[in-house]
């Protein structure tokens, strides 16, 4: 490490600077400074130019030229060749430093690196470089490796970015999350096995799944506009930076420019539409609510309300009715002398009652036939009486055939639901959730997206994507969970611990969102081809539509 000190001067064309920090010229260790005279040599050939200090250089989108030696250690390169930095510098003592805010990158050391490297051995941030030209995928650089920071300058570069051409026959680098999913991506590691491990960092061992395949099909209708697809690994800085969720390191990639697009399930958030665009949705994921199973309810209760099962309440009711109207209809179709002489042993001659009295015994002789076809119901028999009316008769085989149905029909159900298995109440809605205030268990990377949807609910935000939230689910903070299904129900790890701790998925709705492919603003703004994969490759993987016209990062989803 050296400490640089700048002497201030009037004179134009000097720094005026005091370094109070240390800083190493070559960068840090596994993030090494790397020179790129000869990169810079080779695109010069229709962008050549002498700089002011008649060196041969290389012409920058912006408009001044650098020499070849430009990027190669960590110094305030910005200082040193950037006319927006020179001339308020340049400018009288107070007007210079008035510009000073501005300006603040210009004080920034950086140095171009080898991203390969810095990706895998180090937690650097690094950056992409268009400042050539967009083709340039092979030029990246770091601040943080000379112990500053690119917030300046990426702050300045929002204003002053120019729009990009995509080239016919581009090679798209892409991330992959450092996050398996089999079948749908993973990597095999040395064991033959799909745990990941060093093996992901390493480039030369190939990506697996369905998103590959998914992504071939994709070059293969493209008529040439995409060449190759090169897959990576997510650098280390954007996962130190983004602890908690991987997906969204990977999309800090892209921000970063290591890389044009990331390929994985990812969710289309607000956070992530502010660091890039996405591509149209591919499925919408639906976040749904997962609960411990319920206990089995053995109550006396419960055992004995399985005899009315086979049957709803309203069957129940109508089979009453019939009893009722039978008994009724029993009593008018017979002789009422004779019946009260069977019941009472007198007529109602022989009674001498006044009339209403008489109709208090018809009443009870209702009461009377209902008692009995009810004892006929549940004896699933008729008693048969030979000197009954012939309307009696009729009636009673009406009767005995409705017993025969019903009893036939609940008999066949009964021995189904005396083996059915309560279940003790629970909460199964997260509306009910909510109201009671249970705790849920979700993924910080849909954070902004439930607090919007359900801002009284109480959700623990987990720091290692699913698992986390598994993780504090065994720990008790959470009661229930909110877990995407599409995103996860083919991840046979992650469904074995749900498995293994008794959750179920419910159908209740908590959240709806987009999955698409988070890739760089500039592919999107010039690629409007429409590439129904439908239509021309029927037998696709995902049968999906892919369109090459992206969402802005603004945050307009849409719709195909």
């Amino acid at each position: 490490f050296i400490t640089i000190t700048f002497t201030t001067y009037t004179q134009p064309s000097t720094l005026i600077l005091v370094a109070t920090e240390k800083m190493t010229l070559t960068g840090e260790s596994g993030c090494e400074c790397s020179n790129q005279t000869d990169r810079l040599s080779s695109i010069s050939a229709d962008r050549q130019c002498i700089t002011a200090d008649g060196e041969n250089g290389v012409l920058t989108r912006r408009g001044f030229c650098v020499p070849f030696s430009y990027g190669t250690n960590c110094l305030l390169h910005d200082m040193l060749h950037d006319p927006l930095c020179r001339n308020g510098l340049d400018s009288p003592l107070l007007q210079g430093f008035a510009k000073l805010p501005t300006l603040r990158y210009c004080f920034q050391p950086w140095c171009f690196v080898d991203r390969d490297k810095c990706k895998r051995e180090s937690t650097e941030e690094i950056l992409g470089s268009k400042y050539f030209s967009h083709s340039n995928n092979d030029l990246f650089y770091s601040y943080t490796t000379c112990n500053s920071t690119a917030e300046d300058w990426l702050e300045y570069q929002q204003d002053v970015m120019l729009d990009n051409d995509v080239l016919r026959g581009i090679t798209i680098h892409a991330a992959v999350p450092a996050s398996y999913q089999v079948p749908n991506l993973y990597k095999m590691n040395d064991n033959g096995g799909t745990e990941i491990g060093d093996e992901y960092y390493n480039d030369s061992v190939p990506f697996k799944g369905l998103y590959f395949d998914y992504m071939n099909d994709v070059i293969h209708i493209s008529n040439g506009d995409i060449k190759n697809v090169v897959y990576t690994h997510t650098s280390k800085s954007s996962i130190r930076r983004h602890p908690s969720s991987k997906y969204t390191a990977a999309v800090q990639d892209i921000q970063n420019g290591i890389v044009d697009m990331a390929v994985a399930p990812f969710w289309i958030t607000g956070q992530r539409l502010k660091m890039t665009a996405f591509t149209v949705p591919l499925v919408y994921d639906k976040t749904v609510l997962v609960i411990p199973s319920p206990e089995t309810d053995k109550g006396l209760h419960y055992e004995s309300s399985k005899v009315l099962m086979p049957f709803t309440e309203g069957l129940w009711y109508v089979a009453l009715a019939i009893i009722v109207v039978s008994a009724i209809l029993s009593v008018w179709f017979s002789d009422l002398d004779k019946l009260a002489k069977k019941r009472y042993r007198k007529s109602l001659r022989q009674m001498n009652q006044p009339k209403r009295l008489q109709k208090r015994v018809f009443f009870r002789l209702v009461l009377d036939a209902f008692l009995e076809k009810g004892l006929f119901f549940f004896s699933a028999g008729v008693e048969q009486d030979s000197g009954a009316s012939l309307p009696h008769k009729f009636l009673m085989f009406g009767f005995g055939g409705f017993i025969l149905i019903f009893i036939s029909a609940y008999v066949a159900n009964l021995a189904a639901f005396l083996t059915k298995p309560g279940i003790a109440s629970f909460v199964g809605t997260i509306e009910d959730v909510v109201a009671q205030n249970i705790p849920i268990c979700a993924h910080p990377a849909l954070q902004e997206e439930l607090v919007n949807k359900w801002p009284t609910a109480d959700f623990k935000w987990s720091v290692d994507e699913w698992n986390g939230v598994i993780d504090k689910y065994e720990s008790g903070e959470c009661k229930v969970l909110a877990v995407g299904r599409e995103d996860n129900t083919l991840d046979m790890t992650l469904m074995r611990r749900f498995c293994d701790l008794g959750l179920l998925f419910t159908d209740s709705l908590i959240l709806e969102t987009a999955i698409a492919f988070p890739i760089k603003p500039e592919l999107g703004k010039s690629s409007c081809d429409v590439l129904d994969v439908r239509r021309h490759c029927p037998d696709i993987i995902l049968s999906l539509p892919f369109i090459l016209c992206f969402i802005a990062s603004a945050g307009v989803v849409i719709l195909d």
